[in-house]
């Protein structure tokens, strides 16, 4: 396995980390990985090690104000300027590999990206992964005034700072995972920025609105017992029947693919079958 490590300029001139694991023979397709909030592409490494044997070469950056990455710490003014430096980041990718088919996997806060990403860019990509989606960033426990509240503070205060209220407990049943996470100088977990916070909230929230629109093939990862994201069935409702596949897990936490070994075996075996299926 070949492993690189570079730099690209996203939107508004803010550069951008990235990192790039390809097969030692010549791979037969790409995916680009879009990692959650707080978090950075080196915690896509299962995906990497699932993936790296079968042929496939990955992709995956680390998000403005995330990892490596150039901006200040968890701030976007909009969740279009992740999805413009995804397309940057996608220019970056086929120019290196021009012959090549291109998919994209996006986890978390990276899913919302990858679907609003697809609706405008759809013609681009052989299919997309969405691993953990819902319709409720946060789960149940935020309350609908907070994030009123919210939206109205990040028009004046955009980069005010506040607590996230995560629980590193609820993404992964298995406790090194965990430890991990919390022990990660990388990932900044703890606090974000009002504009953050109620950028996210919204494009979960209007994600049945658009994910109709897609027109490549989608699979679909949902750890049933994932607290952080909720309204899984309400998103699932509004994607449009053709070529979606759905794979549900039971008693599975947010991060599926860090979840227990035995556990995680199978999300990512089903997401390799689903891969080749769709070269």
């Amino acid at each position: 396995m070949n492993h690189i490590e570079g730099e690209f300029e996203g939107v508004n001139d803010t550069m951008l980390y990235y990192q790039a694991w390809l097969p030692e023979n010549d791979p037969k397709a790409l995916i680009i990985g879009v990692h959650g909030f707080a978090s950075h592409s080196g915690r896509l490494i299962n995906v990497v090690n699932a993936l790296i044997p079968l042929d496939f070469g990955f992709y995956a950056n680390d998000h403005r104000g995330h990892g490596k990455s150039g901006g200040k710490r968890n701030f976007v003014k909009d969740m279009d300027e992740y999805v413009e430096d995804e397309r940057n980041f996608y220019e970056v990718v086929k120019k290196k590999h021009s012959n090549l088919p291109i998919f994209m996997l996006g986890h978390s806060m990276g899913l919302a990206i990858t679907f609003y990403f697809a609706q405008k860019y759809s013609r681009d990509l052989k299919g997309i992964i969405v691993s953990g989606p819902g319709t409720k960033y946060g789960g149940d426990k935020v309350p609908k005034i907070k994030k009123k509240l919210g939206k109205g503070m990040s028009k004046v205060a955009p980069k005010f700072s506040a607590s996230t209220g995560l629980d590193p407990n609820l993404i992964s049943r298995d406790p090194e995972v965990v430890k991990a996470y919390i022990n990660d100088p990388l990932v900044h977990y703890k606090k974000t920025t009002i504009r953050q916070a109620s950028s996210m909230f919204e494009s979960f929230e209007n994600l049945p609105d658009i994910i109709g629109d897609i027109k490549c093939p989608i699979l679909v990862q949902k750890g049933l017992a994932d607290e952080i994201i909720t309204g899984y069935d309400e998103l699932k409702s509004s994607l449009n029947p053709n070529d979606v596949t759905f794979r549900e897990y039971e008693g599975l936490y947010h991060e599926i693919y860090n979840e227990l070994n035995k556990d995680r075996e199978k999300v990512l075996g089903d997401l390799s079958d689903w891969l080749v299926n769709h070269l």
